[in-house]
């Protein structure tokens, strides 16, 4: 063999072993790590045991009247599920002052169901905590091969991932699946990998045993545009339930609790009033495991509550939705009784309850299209309706054009009856088209987001909708999405329902809205749907002294706000990237398409001393400014 060749094949050999180690090592790890995989029945089943002697004491310590009650360190594991409106493993409800202390304690689940229910509890803390899943809510393996013709994806599921065929999570072969995208090499979430969504029959493999899993892109787009390639691992997961459902609470507190799997959403706390408290709260890949992913929806989702959330000192990571959503419902009026009555979808519980005791509640209506407001008023009294009947006729909005979230989704053309409530107010109003309102004692308020780590999730790193938030000190990484945004989306979620007095400063912004769907996708985007042109939704904005790096599109984009104040951030290379289309349809000389900061249609700004660097291929300028006042 000649010198050339022979240097040609200790390259090539050194080139294989370099590209085989990653995937040695991902293949020598599993699902669990070594010393929990080794566990028999007898011991899962002591676990069990173990388990529900747990709830029995700390069901009996509770009614005793013991408030600081600390549980012994050890494995707890739990198979049996309280049935009823959503399925959970463990409900605690209507405790007074209560704190739990895990002192490290681990909680398996075993269904793809809800893990702990906090129901209706005061002043109450659950801290100390680790929680997994066994078997995992979510299946992983290697993509093998890709039928563009079928727009199918020929999976091999990891050891440990291939689920029963009877199992809950993959009884119904034509429910919606999500999946995420990974290098191999790195296990970092891919970048430049379009949305999408899997259908799985899960007798349907190949000769080889790869599951087959049918591919729809967001937008149409087709597999050979998605930014997915054979050699790529996938997680494909389902969405049931949450980690820690948290309804009607008033001043929760979930502290040094960490979670390594959760069905649907890790954390959501809804309805509640007073605090809501999250610190010290991971949502982690577990240590010691080939896991991709450590949630497959969102990792905290606060939504109809009195006040915003304080969310501090949390590492979120590696999930299927957004890190963090705030938000709150808009209700639809559905019909108009007479001047002072309207028909709604169910009002927020708490602002009927203040209603319905005399202490009237405001209420702002919108125009749902534009978002421009056209009226307040009080509400006197609500009354609930279980089933309003679903006619065309008798509804002031088009029920083909629904919302997909909260209990105004259940008006839609293909349902019969959906939960409704009767409005008094207390002077005339009239109502024409498509209205929305909400209720501002009720819209999450007041969030403060400070001192987190959130990195690798294929939507955005905060979502925030609720005014008077503070967003500080934040490293944010690698979203498909924003990796922040300041908005409502009357639209298609139905969630909201605005954003004003708000700051957010000193945040870092690491390879973030790195999605191929929109050129006009910034990292940091504030803007309220509608026609942001004329409504008056949004204000008194500040965005100071915040680190943007690597960014997919634009840096920062400020659309349709009065008293803005963008002061002191760096934009450290924007544009890398081409894009595959506009999401939203700006006329050019307004768009800002290029530039690194973009602020348009806004009043009373301040824009000084930002430093715009490093211009990807794809940009064309710095600052752009149009239609400012």
């Amino acid at each position: 063999m000649s010198s050339q060749m022979h240097l040609i094949a200790c390259f090539c050999l050194s080139l294989m072993v370099l590209l085989s180690y990653p995937a040695l090592s991902y293949a020598q790890a599993r699902r669990l790590p070594a010393s929990m995989a080794s566990w028999d029945d007898a011991t899962k089943q002591a676990q069990r045991d173990a388990g529900t002697k747990l709830l029995a004491d700390i069901e009996a310590r509770i009614s005793r009247g013991e408030k600081q009650i600390t549980i012994p360190t050890g494995q707890y594991r739990f198979n049996k599920l309280i049935q009823g409106r959503n399925a959970k493993h463990i409900l605690w409800e209507n405790m007074q002052g209560v704190t739990l202390d895990f002192q490290g304690s681990t909680f398996w689940f075993e269904n793809p169901k809800t893990g702990i229910f906090l129901s209706h509890n005061t002043d109450s803390t659950i801290k100390n905590l680790y929680m997994d899943w066994d078997p995992l809510p979510y299946v992983q393996g290697r993509i093998m091969a890709i039928d563009h013709d079928k727009q199918q994806l020929h999976v091999q599921l990891d050891e440990g991932y291939d689920q029963p065929t009877d199992a809950p999570l993959t009884v119904n072969p034509k429910a919606r699946w999500r999946g995420l995208i990974f290098d191999a090499n790195t296990r970092e979430l891919k970048p430049r990998v379009i949305g999408f969504s899997l259908y799985n029959n899960w007798n349907s493999r190949t000769e080889n045993g790869y599951q087959i899993t049918s591919f729809r892109g967001f937008y149409g787009i087709k597999l050979k545009d998605s930014g997915i390639a054979v050699g790529d691992d996938i997680a494909m997961v389902r969405r049931s339930g949450r980690a820690v459902r948290i309804e009607f609470c008033h001043n929760n507190t979930m502290e040094n609790v960490t979670l390594y799997a959760s069905p649907f959403v890790g954390f959501v706390q809804k309805l509640g009033t007073g605090t809501a408290t999250f610190r010290n709260v991971n949502i982690i890949r577990r240590p010691e495991t080939n896991r991709l992913i450590a949630c497959n929806a969102d990792g905290i989702n606060v939504n109809n509550m009195q006040n915003g959330p304080l969310i501090e000192n949390c590492r979120i990571e590696y999930l299927g939705d957004d890190c963090v959503n705030v938000h709150s419902a808009y209700n639809r009026i559905v019909w108009q009784n007479n001047s002072t009555q309207l028909i709604s979808t169910p009002i927020n519980p708490n602002a009927a309850k203040q209603a319905n005791n005399g202490k009237p509640v405001k209420a702002i209506f919108f125009d749902r299209k534009t978002m421009t407001v056209l009226g307040e008023r009080m509400i006197t009294a609500s009354k609930n309706i279980k089933n309003y009947p679903l006619e065309q006729d008798k509804c002031l909005f088009d029920l083909k054009d629904r919302f997909h979230s909260g209990d105004a989704a259940k008006f839609r053309d293909d349902a019969k009856t959906a939960p409704a409530c009767i409005l008094t107010l207390d002077k005339p109003i009239e109502i024409k088209t498509d209205v929305i309102i909400t209720c501002p004692q009720y819209i999450s308020s007041g969030a403060i987001i400070r001192n987190n780590h959130f990195k690798g999730t294929i939507a955005r790193g905060i979502r925030l909708q609720g005014p008077h938030a503070l967003i500080e000190n934040n490293h944010i990484e690698d979203t498909r999405g924003y990796g922040l945004s300041m908005s409502g989306q009357p639209s298609f979620w139905g969630e909201g329902p605005y954003v004003h007095s708000t700051t957010a400063r000193n945040n870092t912004f690491v390879n973030c809205a790195n999605g191929p769907s929109d050129k006009n996708q910034p990292v940091i985007m504030v803007q309220q749907q509608g026609d942001y042109t004329i409504d008056t939704t949004q204000y008194d904005i500040t965005l100071e002294n915040n680190t943007l790096k690597n960014c997919g599109a634009m840096g920062i984009a400020v659309r349709g706000i009065k008293n803005l104040k963008v002061s002191g951030n760096t934009v450290d290379g924007y544009y890398l990237y081409p894009n595959l289309s506009e999401a939203e349809i700006i006329p050019t000389q307004f768009n800002g398409t290029g530039f690194g900061i973009v602020v348009e249609s806004c009043q009373n700004i301040t824009l000084k001393d930002n430093t715009v660097i490093n211009p990807g291929p794809y940009a064309k300028g710095t600052v752009f400014e149009a239609r400012n006042q």
